[in-house]
């Protein structure tokens, strides 16, 4: 057996011994913790520290590819398999009567737990201490994760992992699309979702091949895209503009798609298109740059697909193109989110004028009847695809640089609606004021009392140390 020895970093000891503290007195934690984290290393700990005491573990993942990574790190890590089974929760509901009774029930990806196949196995094995991972314990239902486990220890935030170099910064390029007047929120404080889809309607925005060459040249990049038509599409587009580039998705043979990958490890593949399948347990830490060609409602797959490139090294700078908007619905990859909320479930509320019956989608897999927004059946977890297959319209824009939103929470008290211009005081009044409200600096020479008479470059000089302080 290989193995390679490995020690957690404090954060992540610190996750570990908290999980385990719990699981003395409680029968189920859920471990969250951003993408790139380190996950995998602290899943090695918790197996490796059961199996030492001699417990049996199930580990469920929900793609069977996820299951030979687990099996490679936990090799890594001198874990003993014989006390492991490693299935695909369909796999394990299958044959359960077959499987030795596991002390602990561990799965990676827990936010797909809320699945029928899942609450099946966790109800077969009532006895078993259960153990969760997840970037996002986000459902678009609103429904928690309670039921299944009793607490939730919180990894670090993705902007302290950036500044603690665990994760690499990045820049952000996108379309500012939001029309604001548009925008309505309900009564948890949320824009509605009918609001933001006809503020930013959902398209591609701006020459994806045009931007890459502009902005990440050579670099080695993720696309996703919103079906396997236009993947392959996209990929055609940018062959023929000289860049080598390749589709992958679920149908691709397994031999095809080894050989994509290596190719992509290797450098001789610039762009790797896909819809799906490059999202959770896939690694390329020297993947500098993501492209996102598929609009999505879901804060999960947002985040697994934006931060694909800021796996860190030392002097990356991650970048992400985003030519779908989809940070309007999100925020950026360091946007705080309210975890305990997610994690204990929220009643969704729709306003009056959106009571509208839900749109229901039926299951080719099991015929469950559920709403046609969620990503993926809430019974076997089959994958929604309608939204998918539709065409998206190639909507002309500009993209520009997207600050992080721990500035625009600042910015935002400046916006036309909670700041008249007649109270801006200070040059930095001013400032954030034009870039609440997207004018150009310009703006400032022919409103300001005292750039009024003062030329460009005075005022520019003057701007210099305020942009700076804003990473602008």
């Amino acid at each position: 057996m290989w193995m390679t020895e490995f020690k957690l970093y404090d954060y992540q000891e610190n996750l570990v011994d908290q999980a385990r503290h719990i699981l003395l007195k409680k029968s189920g934690v859920l471990i969250q913790s951003p993408p790139g984290s380190g996950k995998s290393v602290m899943i090695a700990e918790v197996v490796k520290n059961a199996v030492n005491k001699g417990s049996h573990i199930l580990f469920i993942v929900h793609r069977k590819e996820l299951s030979y990574q687990i099996e490679n790190t936990l090799k890594k890590h001198g874990v003993d398999l014989t006390h492991v089974d490693i299935l695909s929760e369909k796999r394990a509901k299958n044959i359960l009567s077959e499987l030795t009774p596991p002390k602990i029930i561990v799965t990676d990806e827990t936010h797909h737990s809320r699945a029928k196949t899942y609450k099946d196995i966790y109800d077969y094995f009532p006895n078993a201490l259960r153990v969760g991972f997840t970037a996002t314990p986000w459902r678009a239902n609103g429904k928690g994760f309670t039921d299944i486990y009793d607490e939730m220890v919180k990894g670090p935030t993705v902007e302290w992992l950036i500044n603690n170099h665990k994760l690499a910064d990045y820049d952000y390029k996108s379309v500012v699309l939001a029309d604001e007047s548009k925008l309505k929120k309900s009564s948890t404080g949320d824009y509605t979702k009918q609001s933001m889809d006809k503020a930013i309607p959902k398209a591609i925005y701006g020459d994806i091949v045009e931007n890459y060459k502009k902005y990440a040249n050579g670099q080695k990049t993720i696309l996703y895209a919103h079906s396997v038509e236009a993947s392959e599409n996209i990929a055609e587009q940018f062959r023929n503009a000289g860049i080598y580039a390749e589709h992958a998705d679920a149908k691709t043979s397994a031999v095809k798609r080894n050989e994509i990958m290596m190719n992509f490890k290797s450098d001789i593949i610039k762009v790797l298109c896909n819809v799906d399948l490059i999202s959770e347990g896939f690694d390329v830490p020297d993947c500098t740059c993501v492209i996102l060609a598929r609009p999505t409602d879901s804060l999960v797959l947002f985040m697994q697909q934006a931060m694909r490139s800021m796996r860190y090294q030392p002097n990356k700078k991650a970048l992400i193109i985003d030519h779908v908007g989809n940070y309007a619905r999100h925020g950026l990859p360091d946007t705080p989110h309210d975890w305990n909320k997610y994690f204990k479930g929220y009643k969704k509320k729709r306003s009056k004028k959106e009571n509208d019956a839900p749109k229901l989608t039926e299951c080719p897999e099991c015929f469950t009847v559920y709403a046609s927004e969620l990503d993926e059946c809430p019974n076997c977890g089959h994958k929604n695809e309608t939204e998918e297959k539709k065409e998206l319209e190639h909507k002309q824009a500009e993209l520009t640089d997207i600050k992080p939103f721990k500035v625009d929470y600042t910015i935002k008290r400046y916006s036309k609606d909670l700041k008249d211009k007649k109270d801006l005081e200070t040059l930095e009044d001013y400032y954030l004021y034009t870039k609440a409200n997207n004018y150009k600096e310009s703006w400032i020479k022919f409103n300001h009392p005292y750039y009024k008479q003062a030329p460009f470059p005075v005022l520019y000089a003057d701007l210099k140390p305020i942009k700076q302080k804003y990473n602008n």
